[in-house]
Order: C-alpha cells, then structure tokens, then sequence
C-alpha cells in the first residue's frame, strides 16, 4: 500500500511539474511612422546682392544682421570731387545755354543780311558753324552733368524688400562702381537637412517631416531634393509652417512611410527554429505557435504584421517555456 502511494506521488509530480504558468495581453492596433532622424539648419529662401552704381565713400545706415524694410535708407556713398564737379556742370551749363541762345540769335541776323543781300555768305557760314559747335558743347557737358548726377542719386542705397542684411562692408571703406556692399536675406525662409546618400531613392518631394528644435516644433514638407551631395551626405529642402531664425540648428524626422500593424512588447516574441514567432492562447488555454512578420523594432516593443484575430490573446510571462500545443494555466 505504502508503495502504491509513493509511485503515485511520483507520477504526479511531473504532471504539476509539467504545467506553466503564463500571462497573456491583447495586441494592440498601431499605426506608426518609419522614419529617418537628421539634421540640419535655417537657410534663407532668397538672397540678393546689393550692389552700388556709384563710386566713392562708404556710410553704412544699419548694422550687421539688421532687419531692413522695404525701402527704408541702408547706405549712402560719398564723393566730394563729384559732388563739386557737379556743381561745376550746372553752372556751366547755365552760361553754356546763355551762349547757344545769343548765338543762335546772331546766326538768323546774319542769315537775314545775306537774304537781303546786306551780309556776306561766308559770314552767315560762319556764325553757323560757331552755333553747332556751341550746341555740341553744350551736348557734351550735358552729358556728363547727368552722368554724375545719376551716380549722386544712386549713393542712396535702399532695401529693395524686406529682410536681414548680412556681409556688410566695413563702414568709411573706398567702393567703386559695381562693387557688392551687403547680401540681402529674405525673412521667409527654408530648412536645408543633410541626410546619408544611400537614402537617395527613398527621398521625395511632399514627404512628410517633423521639425524639432529650441525654438520651437511643426510640421513641414519636403520640397527639394538636391541631386548634389558632400561628403557622402544629400541636400534636402524643406517648407515648415512656421519661420525660424536664420541659421538656427535643426533636428528633424523625415518620414518614409508609415506602417499598420499589431503593437507587443518585445518579451513576448520567441524564436522557434529561428524564426520569430509568439504564442497564442485559445479557449481551452492551449498555446499555439504563431510566425510573425516585424514591421518595426523599438526598444521594448515591437510592431507586427496583423494576421491575429481581433479578440487573440497573446503569451507573455514565460513565453520561452513554451511549445505548440501546450496546456497553460493563465494568470
């Protein structure tokens, strides 16, 4: 009798022995993005030179990194032998004019005297020739008087639109014609991110993109990619919905797609014979083997391909103990 015990408590212990206990969740239904972190900074979204058509002394107006407006006096460029030679040309050309009038006056008193035959040809001729010669003058000095007239009223600089003024040259310098004296940024502006070549084909215009940053975060779009690449890294522009301050450093998301998937912690997938998989728990708590697809790695969970049931239950204490076909007692 005693033996008959013993080898009934021995094969019972097993059976307890055998049994696992098992925790079990509901996946959850997730949509989430596949992204590519990167950075990048603030650029302008037009830039202008602004050049001076005049020669002379430099009086800068603004400061360096100024906000202008349109219109509004950035510079003006001083020249004192032009500012007095062009006083010189306006009372010469007075006195000129003055001199054309009386000669003109003497070239018909002579062509009436020849006419009536009082005056000689030859003297008609030459009073004649003395009134071109005088216009030609007086041509002339006009000439350079609304040349250097010209260049007086181009040494008032103004912002031709609204923007920052960057690369000004230093105040009181020599300038000559032509010369660029500032670089004009337009207020609205762009994000130039740099990301690795080899996501090249991956990147598109109108993909999404998430803006993080000190100053503040949004939303943007991709509006350009440059075909061009340094240092191993490609240009891509992109259009935020806000605007930020020029050369502000950036950290964004461009997003490649988004996946739709069943969401699990990552305890709960097992491989079996190398290939991930999880344990599934019927009604009779019996445990199947199910392979699944990840979508998407994180750091504690993991997205799968949706190919469960909509009310499956999922192993998730002691999923390792587990193989297919196994009676478990859940918690």
């Amino acid at each position: 009798m005693f033996k008959t015990v013993i080898v009934s408590i021995l094969i019972t212990i097993p059976i307890f022995a055998s049994t696992v206990f098992v925790s079990v969740i509901k996946p959850i239904k997730k949509n989430i993005a596949v992204t590519i972190d990167t950075t990048g900074t603030v650029i302008a979204k037009n830039k202008m030179n602004i050049t001076v058509k005049t020669s002379g002394l430099l009086e800068m107006k603004v400061a360096q990194n100024s906000f202008v407006v349109k219109g509004e006096l950035i510079a003006k460029v001083s020249d004192k032998p032009r500012e007095k030679k062009i006083e010189f040309l306006k009372r010469s050309l007075l006195l000129q004019k003055m001199q054309v009038a009386l000669q003109r006056d003497k070239t018909l008193i002579a062509n009436d005297k020849y006419k009536m035959g009082v005056g000689l040809k030859n003297s008609y001729l030459s009073q004649k020739i003395l009134l071109a010669q005088m216009k030609e003058q007086y041509s002339t000095t006009k000439n350079e008087f609304e040349t250097l007239l010209l260049e007086q009223t181009n040494s008032m600089l103004y912002a031709p639109k609204n923007g920052f003024l960057i690369n000004i040259v230093a105040d009181n310098s020599y300038i000559n014609y032509g010369a660029k004296i500032a670089t004009l940024l337009e207020k609205e502006n762009f994000i130039k991110l740099f990301i690795d070549s080899s996501y090249a084909q991956a990147i598109h215009k109108d993909m999404d993109v998430k803006i993080f940053s000190s100053y503040k975060n949004c939303n943007a779009k991709v509006i350009n990619v440059l075909p061009k690449s340094s240092n191993n890294l490609m240009e891509v522009i992109v259009q935020s919905k806000e605007q930020f301050p020029l050369n502000l450093q950036i950290n964004a998301q461009i997003i490649l797609k988004k996946l739709d998937g069943l969401l699990i912690p990552k305890s709960a997938i097992v491989l079996v014979e190398n290939h991930p998989a999880i344990y599934a728990i019927d009604d009779k708590n019996i445990a199947h083997v199910v392979f699944v697809e990840i979508l998407k790695d994180m750091v504690n969970k993991a997205l799968i391909k949706n190919t469960l049931s909509n009310d499956a239950k999922i192993v998730l204490k002691n999923a390792y103990m587990l193989h297919d076909n196994l009676a478990v007692s859940v918690k």
